[in-house]
């Protein structure tokens, strides 16, 4: 505090001007805590069964790649999101303009006596 008002005697007095103190002002600040780092990756953990035979997906996907999701998803699995009103480009959509951390999906179902299983979330 000491610091700020010796920053403001100096413009009183005429010995620095507005922007250099600012500039000063801003220095002497304590330290604003750093921003958490963004979220890096797309998990994804599906258990369900494709034409009768198990089936487990458990992806960690950089986000830069999350489209390529689509492609591991299992079509039960894809089917079951849709079921469920989770549009899958609109997800990946969301993932793209940047999601804090967290589950985005998750999902337990039992289809035709088959458990289906979803959960998608940011890490």
């Amino acid at each position: 505090m000491e610091e700020k008002g010796r920053i403001l005697e100096m413009v009183r007095s005429g010995e620095i001007g507005v922007e250099e103190a600012l500039a000063l002002l801003e220095a002497v600040e304590e330290p604003r805590p750093r921003a958490q780092a963004p979220a890096r990756l797309l998990r994804v953990r599906i258990q369900a069964n494709d034409k009768g035979k198990p089936v487990r997906v458990h992806v960690n996907l950089p986000l830069a790649l999350a489209e390529l999701l689509e492609k591991f998803l299992p079509e039960e699995a894809k089917l079951t999101l849709e079921d469920r009103g989770v549009h899958l480009k609109d997800l990946l959509r969301l993932v793209r303009e940047g999601v804090p951390e967290g589950k985005l999906v998750e999902i337990e179902k039992e289809e035709e006596g088959n458990p289906v299983q979803v959960l998608v979330e940011v890490v």
